[in-house]
């Protein structure tokens, strides 16, 4: 094997769509001999299971491990049943609601059922942090504790935000970076991947490596991904996300409706294509041969396809151009079996169509609610008879109904 040529290739896919590598001298070293010894890195990422919902935002630092595994190296997915009943403080003005034991392992199940959505399962080390900390005893720790200082904690930039504004700062909170430090020593990690705002919890573990002659880790960062409303980072409080657990046809209509200066960055994060095509769809609509159109429903497919497949994703592109071209409904709709009267905000709400009572009273508010073709509901105590059987409900733009 040249391993020259192999060490540039596995550069190049690696330092393509992240915001820092650091340090990248010590990352081109630590590469190259991982191909010289055929020894691969080790690569760690971390989940606070806090939620069961896994946005493609979540999904960006994974995408690039998945971008490790295929060169042969491995994964190492740290599932935070300690931190996560800290709760990252990173970004945050108040505290965290702490969580229960079980709470948080039924949550890291089904995170990591969508994370594997995208990572390699073969090249995949599951690790959890009881294994090391169920272990540890107060003396130990408050050992780890004494090689950071205070001054550096209140260095991160959320505690000294917290501080200035007079903002409560849980004492457990200064723990968090120390905890996630500590990890990278007990799995050995070579690199860290993380969003670009967790560059201080990131080289909290390339210290406490250093402080045991280990070789310390770097840091690769990514990117946080903007949400659907081109403004603010992709967050489900904010509802301007898309989840991996959103049907298909939600997921391609939500990629048709970001701003149009969104797509380089979804195509590079989101739909993870190469740097060549990158280059291409960029050139082809700088000099007009792609309509901004016609770009967006080929992101959207590759989006659909990553967690559907491609069958499926070409599927959902003739039904969106059904429906808002021709004004045609889906031909796969969910059912909701009416057997009495019933309020408008009880059926959407026990069908799953919307997640909550707020959503239904805001999107009634809004007249984005009513039946196709037919009337529309401004009231969400509206009460819909058996004369409704057989009738499809659209909510929004791209969501239906149909009750039978």
């Amino acid at each position: 094997m040249d391993v020259e040529k192999e060490f540039k290739r596995q550069l190049e896919v690696l330092e393509f769509a992240v915001t820092e590598i650091t340090p990248y001298d010590e990352f081109k070293l630590m590469l190259k001999k991982s191909i010289e010894k055929n020894i691969p890195l080790r690569v760690k990422c971390g989940i606070d299971p806090t939620n069961v919902d896994v946005t493609l935002g979540h999904l960006v630092p994974y995408g690039k491990m998945r971008a490790f595994q295929d060169l042969g190296h491995i994964g190492v997915v740290i599932i935070g049943d300690y931190t996560a009943r800290i709760g990252d403080p990173t970004g945050k003005t108040e505290s965290r609601p702490t969580l229960s034991k079980e709470q948080v392992k039924i949550n890291g199940e089904k995170y990591m059922e969508q994370v594997y959505s995208i990572l390699d399962k073969d090249r995949t080390e599951i690790r959890y942090q009881s294994e090391w900390f169920n272990k540890t005893d107060l003396q130990e720790l408050m050992s780890w504790a004494s090689e950071t200082t205070v001054a550096k904690l209140l260095g991160h930039e959320t505690f000294s935000s917290r501080l200035e504004q007079e903002r409560p700062l849980g004492l457990h909170e200064l723990f968090y970076p120390v905890l996630q430090g500590m990890d990278s020593v007990f799995v050995k990690a070579d690199v860290e991947l993380g969003g670009s705002d967790q560059k201080f919890n990131v080289l909290m573990g390339r210290d406490y490596q250093k402080a045991r002659n280990m070789r310390p880790q770097v840091a690769i960062l990514t990117p946080l991904l903007t949400g659907l409303c081109g403004t603010q980072k992709m967050s489900k409080s904010l509802g301007n996300y898309i989840g991996v657990l959103d049907e298909p046809f939600d997921k391609f209509g939500k990629v048709m409706s970001i701003p149009d200066d969104l797509m380089e960055n979804y195509f590079k994060y989101a739909a993870r294509v190469s740097p060549e095509q990158l280059k291409k769809y960029l050139k082809d609509l700088s000099s007009g041969e792609l309509h901004p159109n016609e770009a967006k429903k080929q992101l959207a497919q590759k989006v659909v396809a990553i967690f559907h497949g491609e069958e499926v994703a070409e599927k959902m592109r003739q039904q969106f151009e059904a429906v808002f071209k021709k004004g045609k409904i889906p031909d796969e709709v969910p059912e909701y079996e009416l057997t009495k009267n019933e309020e408008l905000i009880y059926i959407l709400t026990q069908s799953e169509i919307l997640s909550s009572n707020s959503e239904v009273r805001r999107m009634c508010k809004q007249k984005a609610i009513g039946v196709v073709d037919g009337e529309k509901f401004e009231d969400p105590a509206q009460i819909l008879d058996t004369s409704f059987k057989g009738k499809v409900l659209k909510i929004g733009k791209r969501k239906f109904l149909k009750l039978v």
